[in-house]
């Protein structure tokens, strides 16, 4: 499997795996500095700046994402994802 590379960082790749893709996007949140916040449950806190790194996220609660027009998830079912793969959000 070819690397993936971000700016900062290769990952050196053996699948692609919904559990690969969950652990990156893990760090990638880690690095822009929300990860913190998502883990207290401030998930709208988090938004504005992790909808910069992904177009389908929108920045918070009744806000578009950062790309149109891109499609993208609401806030609310994005929250409802959140809690139900056991996180918490405000």
């Amino acid at each position: 499997m070819a690397p993936v590379r971000r700016q900062d960082r290769t990952y050196r790749l053996t699948d692609f795996t919904p559990n690969t893709q969950d652990l990156i996007a893990v760090d990638m949140l880690r690095t822009i500095g929300v990860i913190d916040k998502i883990k207290v449950g401030d998930v709208a806190g988090a938004m504005p700046k992790a909808a910069l790194k992904w177009a389908a996220l929108p920045e918070g609660p009744g806000l578009a994402n950062h790309y149109p027009p891109q499609p993208y998830v609401e806030y609310s079912e994005f929250l409802a994802s959140c809690r139900a793969a056991g996180g918490t959000g405000k």
